[in-house]
């Protein structure tokens, strides 16, 4: 007989084993954004329903189909949020954060929410690191968005991964877009009883929503669509992709327009091999219209979102895979005594190792050696800490390495220092 009660299809439980790694990369996430001068911000899951039919589009698949939206008490229309950008430069707007700042640099980490079918790769409850560069322009704004696109690469490849692939295009400006919608409908509706009813849905809608069928019998129609002679590449995209050559590995796509209407300019996709069908793990691009279609002032503006769950399955695919990874960077504490000042410092230790991105286990309430040997040789933990009244009275640990049968002592003050050192032997 099975449990009673079940978490909803799509929405997954995070449990000890698993959370380790959502915790070590949303860590990396922190230090790494703000030592570069991004600052966290946090918005409401639930928000007006019309806040995403204005700026995501009513002709993207998540507005058309994937939202989770209904009434609430007050008979109000509120979805739970399916993206961050649009709430953020909800937040934005709401508190004025441009009247005392010129610009702002900021990054999310959260739960997103889309009522589609769950597949490999794609939850119900999914989540994103993301970053927003608001207000900041240079040379016609190309600049800021290799900017953004560096930040998204150097990250990747701060946390391990090595094996992905970063895809640009370029939608061109306000005047450039509308021409260039005109020109792909026309092309389009020529073609209309070979497209499949969600394209002729966006046809009338958002024709660039095309481009973004997976339906393989629209896709000779879609990749015979004048593209390159409808819209060529711009001045600045060129300049964008100038920036880029020397520094980052890259391809244009000219299919590549994202999945939502606030775009223009340049868009770009990172994927990543060993996910299947569904391989994009990050993706973003500039959106200098946002601000304006929400009741503010135009607003440049570029940034990129992550997935989570892809990242984390794109790390597990590489090696060392992130579980091995974050196995090596564990340590057993065996304290032998129930003594109130030994366990004092054993859990003032425990926070000094944890602070350091170190993994901590014990067995509370065990004072016997044998037993917390056992345990860490069940977890697989090379390092082993023992601390007895003979350690504490000299203020030291007895470390004893698992793998190679040593032990040695490591006072408490260089705790860290010796523990690196091991570590990397």
């Amino acid at each position: 007989m099975g449990p009673k009660y079940q978490a909803l299809k799509g929405m997954e439980d995070l449990l000890p084993g698993e959370i380790e790694k959502w915790q070590w990369l949303e860590q990396k996430a922190r230090v790494f954004f703000e030592s570069r001068s991004f600052k966290e911000i946090r918005t409401p899951l639930l928000e007006y329903t019309d806040l995403f039919t204005r700026s995501v589009g009513e002709a993207s698949d998540i507005v058309h189909k994937e939202m989770f939206s209904f009434k609430d008490r007050g008979d109000r229309d509120i979805s739970l949020r399916p993206e961050m950008t649009a709430s953020v430069a909800r937040a934005v707007i709401e508190h004025g954060l441009l009247k005392t700042n010129k610009s702002l640099r900021l990054y999310y980490l959260g739960p997103m929410f889309r009522a589609e079918r769950p597949q490999a790769g794609r939850k119900r409850q999914f989540h994103q690191i993301g970053i927003e560069i608001i207000n900041e322009t240079n040379l016609g704004g190309f600049n800021v968005d290799a900017e953004a696109i560096f930040q998204l690469c150097s990250f990747l490849s701060e946390v391990g991964l090595k094996d992905f692939r970063l895809r640009l295009n370029d939608l061109g400006d306000a005047v450039q877009q509308k021409q260039s919608a005109e020109k792909l409908k026309h092309y389009f509706s020529g073609h209309k009883t070979k497209l499949c009813p969600d394209c002729q849905y966006r046809l009338d809608r958002n024709v660039l929503r095309v481009f973004d069928c997976k339906n393989e019998s629209c896709q000779p129609v879609i990749d015979k669509a004048p593209w390159n002679e409808i819209a060529p590449l711009s001045k600045p995209f060129e300049a964008l992709t100038g920036a880029l050559k020397n520094h980052v590995p890259f391809e244009i796509n000219r299919r590549l327009v994202r999945g939502l209407d606030y775009y223009n300019g340049t868009v770009f996709e990172v994927t990543a091999a060993g996910l299947g069908a569904q391989d994009a793990l990050a993706g973003g691009g500039r959106y200098d219209r946002l601000y304006e279609d929400l009741g503010s002032d135009s607003t440049p503006c570029t940034g990129f979102s992550i997935g989570l769950e892809r990242l984390l399955a794109a790390l597990e695919n590489s090696t060392p895979s992130l579980s091995e990874r974050i196995k090596l960077r564990r340590v057993y504490l065996a304290p032998l005594e129930e003594n109130q000042k030994l366990r004092t410092q054993v859990y003032k230790d425990a926070l000094y190792l944890r602070q350091r991105d170190v993994q901590v286990e014990t067995l509370l309430g065990e004072t016997s050696l044998s037993k917390h040997l056992k345990k860490a040789n069940q977890l697989g933990i090379r390092f082993v800490l023992i601390m007895g009244s003979s350690e504490f009275e000299k203020r030291c640990w007895t470390a004893k390495d698992m793998e190679k049968k040593t032990q040695n002592e490591w006072p408490w003050e260089k705790l860290g220092t010796y523990l690196e050192e091991a570590l990397s032997s």
